[in-house]
């Protein structure tokens, strides 16, 4: 019988309840993917600390923080305390905050005056008239033509058995439900609710709303009737703006925010990095591009050389901008960086054209704890996990062929080898001792690699291991154990480590050090390009076999990118692929196993494509659709964004669906073993909310987290098999 998977542990830093002080802000004070932000009517920002569940309220200049609000209060201790609180918005006369906690699939509603704030009542848990909100995330209130002012409130991931659509829902200020609609009719072309973020609304009745899973902002209006959950739109369009086709869920530039502010809608993101304004017509007037920094920082402390690059660009460029609202001054605005874990106070001059936005404020220091002796990490938009197997020692391979550069350098590293063993023998050196059975974790916010101890209980920080140069937008990894050394490699028997650069377009390779250390080996190989032989864009997940082929899931070239790496250590392109040359094709990841089949992620067509060493196309696994229940509707994924392989066990992380899932590998198809929902439980609890590249050895599962900034531990398999696994 095949156990099912269980929660074992995380590690990477939580914020405790009760653990934060109010006051002046400390130098290292830090936020966990911030989200909604709202002003007050006295002016103090509200923020949504959404990694680290609970609400914050900070001073109007950002420098104390005056209340933490993690749950309802003891007044209600029947209600728990917040879980993923995504936005905020105020009550239009009232002192009222409402707040979207997507975790319980609810709206609390907080009242405060100047000195306090207290757990007013909480709406969206259903009734004989409507279905509970599923995934409540942006919200607004909007006065309609009556005169009477409601809220809206876009249910993100809310379906039936039989509709995919997601839904938008309509109450009154007191929490009662009025209607809902979930498309957009009209005589020109319809629109169905895909995951849709955020939400706004105009002094003129008019919603508008980002339809994220389409790429697009409605502009929808009030006054126009729902019938059949259906908006009755009496003109051909409804659209604000479309911006085309999504480009992986790896891509910053998805559509998640829109916010309406005066005469002005500001979109974040689906320009990178920026900030697109709008008038109410939907005509562009602006785009924000960055910021010019006032010096209202001190140095940070820098202890790397990424610290003094992020120290400069953290204050001349948004980083994955999200949410917008207006502060009291003119022009000045407040805005959330999830990614970067921060929000910051800007002002944007009333301005046509591009421009620039002035940096007044910010909160939220680096997450990274270089400088605090811990036995955690503070991690910030972690990506990958790999395990390293010091015991593991490839059998050589005799080499068959190949020009006589290549058998030169074969030879040639076959007389180091002999000199090196005899070396390592002599001195007792183990350039692998130092990391033992640790993991290596690319803590891509922090643009560094971190290195933990796995075997122990429980698992803490080591010395990280890496000394090479760390590039920015470094994303995914894969090991090589080479049946011989390449030429050049210091520590012959020792492997590779092989990583993906989304931003550059290029793959690093780094070799360990007689001491321990990665340091780099060779020069990164691709190049940035569309369409040609050798480019990549935006490359995601690779995996390299034991002949020493390399695959790369090349995302926005739709492709797989095949290359080789030769006995000299030079990378070599050998061909690009597709599932059955479609175009369609969108890979995100991928895995090999014991027989060298590739299994990728297909993330947008939702589904495993396999395919044998040389790109031929076998077989494809699974279709789309929510995972209501993980042990019957296994075949069903959603952008499913990760693939590793443990012996003949395949797992798979199925994003949407906030579900981990294995799979018996078989001849021509997948067997169903065992699953788990991952989604709305606490991180300390095994909760899941953006998982990526998942590693998986000796019945164990790593899987992290983007935005709470864990790395949560799994078990899985026959218990004993996994007992006798870790014990060997």
């Amino acid at each position: 019988m095949t156990q099912a998977i269980e929660y074992l542990c995380s590690y990477g830093d939580l914020t405790q309840p009760g653990s934060t002080a109010l006051g002046e802000l400390s130098d290292d004070f830090t936020l966990n993917s911030p989200v909604g932000v709202h002003a007050d009517s006295y002016g103090r920002l509200w923020v949504c600390d959404t990694g680290n569940s609970r609400l914050l309220v900070f001073s109007a200049d950002l420098s104390s923080l005056l209340h933490v609000i993690e749950g309802p209060g003891e007044a209600t201790p029947q209600a728990p305390r917040l879980l993923m609180p995504f936005h905020v918005c105020p009550h239009p006369t009232d002192q009222l905050m409402y707040c979207t906690d997507m975790g319980h699939g609810r709206v609390a509603a907080f009242g405060y005056d100047e000195h306090e704030v207290w757990f007013s009542f909480a709406f969206g848990e259903g009734g004989d008239d409507y279905l509970p909100l599923s995934d409540p995330n942006g919200i607004t209130t909007v006065r309609e033509r009556d005169g009477v002012d409601y809220i809206y409130i876009c249910d993100e991931f809310f379906h039936t058995k039989d509709d995919l659509a997601s839904r938008c829902v309509k109450f009154t200020l007191e929490g009662k439900f009025v209607s809902q609609f979930r498309r957009i009719g009209g005589p020109g072309p319809g629109h169905e609710l895909l995951w849709p973020q955020g939400i706004a609304s105009d002094s003129r009745g008019n919603l508008y709303l980002a339809n994220t899973g389409h790429y697009e902002v409605l502009k929808i209006s009030t006054d126009w009737p729902i019938v059949d959950e259906c908006v009755q739109a009496p003109q051909e369009t409804v659209m604000l703006h479309q911006h085309g086709k999504p480009t992986g869920i790896g891509k910053f530039n998805v559509m998640r925010s829109v916010c309406v502010i005066g005469d002005r809608v500001f979109v974040p993101g689906h320009i990178e990095n920026a900030i697109a304004v709008y008038n109410l017509e939907g005509e562009l007037v602006t785009v924000v591009n960055g910021l010019q920094p006032l010096w209202n920082h001190r140095m940070e402390p820098v202890s790397s050389m990424s610290d003094l690059v992020y120290g400069v660009l953290e204050d001349v460029v948004f980083v994955g901008p999200y949410q917008v609202c207006a502060a009291r001054e003119p022009d000045v605005y407040f805005v959330s960086e999830p990614f970067a874990s921060s929000v910051i106070k800007v002002r944007i001059p009333r301005m046509r054209g591009e421009e620039d936005a002035l940096l007044l404020a910010s909160v939220g220091h680096r997450r990274d704890d270089q400088d605090r002796l811990r036995k955690t990490s503070q991690f910030n938009c972690m990506t990958a996990v790999l395990g390293i197997d010091p015991d593991r020692r490839s059998p050589p391979q005799e080499q068959v062929g190949g020009s006589w550069i290549d058998q030169w350098a074969t030879a040639t590293t076959r007389v180091y080898q002999y000199w090196y063993d005899q070396f390592r023998t002599h001195s007792g050196i183990d350039p692998l001792a130092r990391i033992g059975r640790g993991s290596l974790n690319i803590d891509s916010g922090n643009w560094c690699m971190k290195t933990f101890n796995t075997d122990s209980d429980p698992y803490h920080q080591m010395q990280d291991m890496m000394r090479g140069f760390f590039v920015p937008g470094d994303l995914a990894m894969d090991v090589y154990y080479p049946h011989t050394p390449p030429l050049g490699q210091i520590c012959p028997g020792t492997p590779l480590i092989f990583v993906t650069n989304f931003n550059m377009c290029t793959v690093s390779m780094y070799q360990f050090s007689p001491s321990g250390f990665l340091i780099n080996y060779g020069v990164p190989f691709g190049r940035e390009g569309i369409g040609g032989d050798g480019t990549l864009k935006a490359p995601q997940g690779i995996a390299v076999n034991s002949r020493g082929e390399i695959y790369i899931a090349d995302s926005l070239n739709n492709r797989i990118s095949m290359w080789q790496i030769q006995p000299t250590g030079y990378v070599v392109f050998r061909k690009n692929f597709r599932w059955h040359a479609d175009q369609d094709f969108t890979p995100c990841d991928i895995a090999i196993d014991a027989n060298d089949r590739l299994f990728v992620c297909d993330q947008f067509n939702n589904c495993l494509r396999v395919f044998d060493r040389e790109g031929r196309s076998l077989w494809s696994y699974g279709y789309l659709g929510y995972c209501d229940d993980v042990d019957v509707d296994y075949e069903k994924f959603m952008l499913p964004a990760s693939v590793c392989i443990d012996g003949d066990r395949l797992m798979v992380n199925d994003l949407v669906n906030r579900a981990l899932k294995v799979f018996r590998i078989g001849e021509d198809g997948l067997t169903y073993e065992t699953g788990i929902s991952v989604f709305k439980k606490y991180p300390d609890a095994g909760g899941v909310w953006m998982p990526y590249f998942i590693h998986a050895a000796k019945g164990r599962l790593y899987v992290p987290d983007t935005t709470f900034n864990v790395v949560n531990v799994f078990r899985y398999g026959e218990p004993q098999l996994a007992e006798d696994q870790m014990a060997a």
